[in-house]
């Protein structure tokens, strides 16, 4: 017997079952009572049910830029489960062969939810999250179609829109964008940030500003290439490890940084403390995500409406960029 059974049996959607089973908030005690006294009458062990029982599900592991975002997020968000007492599975997604089940797999594991990260348009997992019965928290990737998602990320546009600010400030007016992968949801929304900042300036968007990458440093050494054939003053980029990597590549063809091209970034990454890039960048909040994408799950179970959460983020300026008024 399976929550999946059980549900078809009594009418119910596995959601439904689930949330009973786990003792939810917005489950009438009538029903409860009907789930519960079935699933003992079928043989189904109560205590096969642990509530506090979720899983960490990574869609892949990319080398460089996610292992060190999603090591401090999945940090504070495993300290503030154990500090609950919750259990915590690790699995990676990409792993499963093509006939994999999320609703089931989800079930036969007796998983009460789950932290997804690393999901973007073009993954194997993005219709079955759609479908999820389930409750989910995903990070950088919003889903609104399924009430059963709550999500969680960084604020894009005021962080941006006060890099540009900054880099105006400083006489900067050719600005580009490194940008993310097409198919990332964060990555578009940090590339629609940068569009509306620069418009805002009142800089004339140029498309030969921009390089759309793939959040790694080998992506930004690749970039460094193309923008070292630009008039640019300054480059933007949507992650540390991209920023990383377009400083060696610039360096790779004698251009300094800040001297001849500044560069930000954004993340603010526990590895800049021990490295001599000295980058201004974006910071996001990675202990708040983690803590935070833990409380949403934890209401989500507990049968609260999906909500999206967007966190504030802090420009930290260091000695990656020019004042170019200095130079007049």
């Amino acid at each position: 017997m399976t929550i999946k059974q059980i549900a078809k049996d009594l009418n119910l959607s596995m959601g439904t079952v689930s949330k009973a089973l786990n003792d939810a908030r917005d489950v009438s005690e009538e029903t409860k009572q009907l789930v519960c006294e079935y699933a003992k009458k079928m043989g189904y062990s109560l205590s096969r049910v642990p509530g506090n029982r979720i899983a960490l599900l990574y869609q892949f592991m990319q080398a460089n830029y996610q292992n060190q975002l999603f090591f401090s997020v999945t940090t504070a968000f495993s300290l503030a489960a154990s500090n609950s007492r919750f259990e915590i599975v690790t699995d990676i997604l990409a792993n499963k062969d093509e006939k994999f089940n999320l609703n089931e797999y989800m079930e036969n594991n007796h998983f009460a939810g789950a932290f997804v990260l690393g999901v973007n348009f073009d993954s194997p997992i993005y219709n079955q999250l759609v479908e999820s019965k389930l409750p989910l928290v995903l990070m950088d990737m919003y889903i609104p179609e399924n009430p059963m998602l709550s999500s969680i990320g960084s604020e894009s546009i005021p962080p941006i829109k006060t890099a540009v600010s900054y880099l105006r400030h400083l006489g900067h007016s050719k600005i580009g964008f490194l940008a993310g992968e097409q198919q990332s949801f964060v990555a578009a929304e940090r590339f629609a940030a940068y569009i509306l900042a620069i418009s805002s300036a009142g800089i004339k968007f140029q498309s030969d500003y921009i390089y759309f990458g793939d959040f790694t440093k080998e992506c930004g050494i690749e970039a460094a290439r193309y923008f070292a054939e630009t008039d640019v003053t300054a480059v933007i980029c949507a992650s540390d490890m991209m920023a990383m990597g377009l400083i060696d590549g610039l360096a790779e063809r004698g251009i300094g940084v800040p001297d001849r091209i500044s560069v930000i970034g954004f993340d603010d990454l526990e590895l800049l403390r021990y490295t001599n890039y000295d980058l201004t960048t974006i910071r996001q909040d990675f202990n708040k995500i983690g803590e935070t994408a833990f409380q949403q799950l934890c209401d989500l179970i507990k049968g609260k409406p999906a909500q999206r959460i967007i966190l504030p983020c802090q420009l930290v300026k260091r000695g990656s960029v020019r004042d170019l008024n200095l130079l007049s």
